[in-house]
């Protein structure tokens, strides 16, 4: 498995996971208007090329495949976790692991926060699993829709 920076080449493989990963994580959670909006919002060629920039866009590779991505953006004060996502078909291939062990990278320092949609309990099971620890409850409008997330903390390595 290598875990490196993304690049230009690994938008439409960022896009493929995301779409495969957003749907099955959060259909019983939200609309499907929402996932869709959420998905062009986020993970459009354009918006992936924006989220290059800034730096934090990690990808997990196996056999030069992409099976999973992270982004992360380092803070004053901690690292926020935006997004851990993996191929549905290589779950339990420590695929996340690998990338939250090089997101610690960034800042090892500095604890990391990820905000997860409160009853995704195959990501809150996970999180809890590397040692997250939930912290407080965020009330937000997603697309029109009220949604109730929570905010996981990690301590710093």
């Amino acid at each position: 498995m290598e875990v490196r920076a993304a690049g230009r080449d690994d938008l439409i493989g960022i896009g493929r996971v995301a779409d495969a990963a957003h749907w099955e994580a959060y259909s019983a959670l939200l609309g499907p208007r929402v996932i869709s909006a959420l998905l062009r919002r986020d993970y459009s060629p354009a918006a992936v090329r924006r989220r290059l920039l800034s730096g934090g866009l990690l990808v997990a590779l196996d056999e030069g495949r992409l099976v999973g991505f992270a982004d992360a953006s380092v803070e004053a004060d901690h690292i926020r976790l935006n997004a851990l996502a993996t191929d549905p078909e290589r779950r339990r291939a420590r695929v996340a692991a690998h990338l939250l062990e090089s997101v610690r990278g960034l800042a090892a320092d500095l604890p990391v926060s990820a905000d997860v949609l409160l009853g995704c309990h195959p990501v809150e099971g996970y999180l809890e699993a590397q040692g997250f620890v939930p912290g407080e409850v965020i009330e937000s409008d997603l697309f029109g829709e009220l949604t109730v997330e929570r905010r996981w903390w990690l301590a710093p390595a």
